[in-house]
């Protein structure tokens, strides 16, 4: 680079002309400077020339490069005692610089640029020339290294991260996936929007084959890669089992990972998987617990509180009493305690219990029972509705009191002591087969209308058979499906009348056993004959229709 005079405006500090004989030059990477002694007026502070030689500087295109201060500083000492100078280092020309950080892991490299000073600006091969130092090979981010360059001039203060590893994804554990919604129950809002709180909603149940868990296996993962190239393995997920200890389900062997109901009832999700208990158990029912809905079997072990419902597609077991509480099972009631209804209380809402197998329970008051086949007390019946589709059986081990209400059986009834002192109305029905013969009649009529139909299709069919193409496509298929249908539905009435007919002819031989003693106020109706008790009587007895049909006790 050729010398640079001095620039020769006027400045402040000292006049122009004295420091005319300062010229600068570049000489490789220094910057030079030389002076021709010159006259300086007496006494010039030295603060003052060493500025006026750093301006100098400047207006001559070196004030970007790195100053010696303590260059200027002897420089400004020599001028001023009218010494001459030769090719004296007055500053430095500095390049661009950049400075490459690699973090400990070895995932990111982080680019610092220092901006020149005088000389020339860091470029792109400059960059890629360090990552080679450091054996970056992957990740290498172009796009951040274009606007690295873009900031040569500036710097890039804080860095800028230009190449990036890849963290490994390790695998995911395997996991069981129920496939059921298992809802928490919570009482439930009524039609018109009230709350009722003795309903917490149906019991999930569940049927067999119902689809219940599904296994989700552990994944592999994905390895990483530092940005040096090494790869870093990825570590594989455990893998789940189910438990060999589960119940009620088993391995679809469609899907070896999915597990399946094999009986009906309530999934209980377990540690390793999940169960079917076909039963529900419960200390107790009350408002705390609500309302039990349940398809299999309902166990409890305390008391059915007032105002509850219990319904049940199996058995009810029930270990302490019943009070004013809805029960229906679609087998057998059992009660070790007993029932307290309100039947008889106007105020009081009525509550019935009903099963389609037997009822059995230690003693029931006011209340209202229907048996599809037994009702079985213990101890007393007292005031009760109670209807049994066969026999009701008052008494084992303990009195046998059976005293007022009604009481209904297709084929018996039997106490110790029917009625009481106090002539408390007690009305008995055995043997009654009206509803059976109403119930025939209607079968009948339904069997004499599906046999017309039946007819008809048959013919059409023969037609059909004879004159193809005579009826529309597809008739002849759609006929042959009604009539299996047809027969099956004429198989099932058939059977129903049969069923109802067994039931008139044991109806024929129904009857009221009396262990001990009849009271005034008793009535008896068997098989449609009605009978008085107008005086007590204290030995045992058998109503029943003699061989004439006429009804007789002995």
């Amino acid at each position: 680079m050729p010398p640079l005079a001095a620039d020769t405006e006027p400045t402040s500090a000292l006049p122009v002309d004295l420091l005319s004989g300062l010229v600068f030059a570049q000489d490789g990477k220094t910057v030079l400077a030389s002076f021709e002694p010159a006259t300086l007026p007496p006494e010039t502070p030295q603060a003052a020339l060493t500025t006026a030689i750093a301006s100098a500087l400047d207006r001559a295109g070196f004030g970007a490069c790195r100053i010696r201060d303590e260059a200027l500083v002897e420089l400004s000492r020599t001028i001023s005692v009218g010494h001459p100078v030769a090719a004296f280092p007055v500053a430095d020309v500095l390049d661009g610089e950049i400075s490459l950080t690699l973090d400990v892991d070895l995932m990111t490299a982080t680019l610092t640029i220092f901006p020149p000073r005088g000389g020339d600006p860091v470029d792109e091969n400059a960059i890629h020339r360090a990552l080679a130092a450091h054996n970056v090979v992957y990740g290498v981010d172009d796009e951040a290294i274009r606007q690295a360059i873009a900031s040569t001039t500036t710097g890039t203060e804080g860095g800028i991260v230009i190449a990036r590893g890849k963290r490994p994804v390790h695998g995911q554990d395997g996991r069981l996936q129920l496939l059921l919604e298992m809802r928490s129950r919570v009482p439930q809002i009524d039609s018109s929007g009230r709350v009722d709180y003795r309903n917490l909603g149906d019991i999930l149940t569940v049927q067999p084959g119902t689809p219940l868990l599904r296994r989700i296996h552990a994944t592999h993962g994905e390895a990483g890669k530092t940005i040096t190239g090494r790869d870093i393995p990825a570590k594989k997920g455990k893998d789940v089992a189910f438990s060999s200890k589960l119940e009620g389900v088993s391995i679809n062997p469609k899907n070896l990972d999915e597990l399946i109901a094999t009986q009906g009832g309530q999934p209980v999700e377990v540690p390793g998987g999940v169960m079917v208990e076909p039963m529900f158990q419960s200390k107790n029912v009350n408002i705390a617990t609500g309302n039990v809905v349940f398809e299999g079997s309902v166990t409890i072990d305390g008391d059915v509180q007032a105002g509850m419902t219990v319904k049940a597609g199996g058995d009810i077991e029930i270990g302490g009493t019943v009070e004013d509480a809805a029960l229906e099972a679609g087998g057998n009631i059992r009660i070790k305690g007993g029932v307290v209804g309100s039947l008889g209380h106007p105020e009081a809402e009525p509550r019935h219990i009903r099963c389609k197998g037997s009822f059995s329970a230690a003693f029931v008051q006011q209340a209202a029972i229907d048996a599809g086949e037994a009702i079985l007390i213990d101890d007393f019946a007292m005031l009760c509705h109670l209807t049994a589709g066969q026999r009701i059986v008052i008494g084992d081990k303990k009195r046998g009191l059976l005293v007022g209400g009604v009481v209904r059986a297709g084929i018996l009834v039997k106490a110790k002591v029917i009625g009481s002192a106090a002539q408390t109305e007690t009305r008995i029905e055995v043997g009654d087969t009206q509803e059976l013969h109403k119930e025939r009649d209607a079968i009948a009529h339904v069997q004499s209308e599906k046999s017309a139909q039946l007819g008809k299709l048959v013919q059409l069919i023969a037609i059909s058979k004879k004159q193809p193409g005579h009826l529309p496509p597809g008739f002849v298929e759609k006929a042959e499906s009604s009539r299996l249908h047809l027969l099956e539905e004429l198989e099932e009435l058939g059977q129903r009348a049969d069923l109802l007919q067994q039931q008139m002819d044991l109806a024929a031989t129904a009857k009221v056993e009396i262990e001990s003693g009849v009271f005034e106020g008793v009535v008896i109706r068997c098989a449609g004959q009605i009978y008085r008790v107008n005086d007590p009587r204290n030995h045992g007895m058998v109503f029943a229709l003699d061989g004439e049909g006429e009804l007789s006790w002995r």
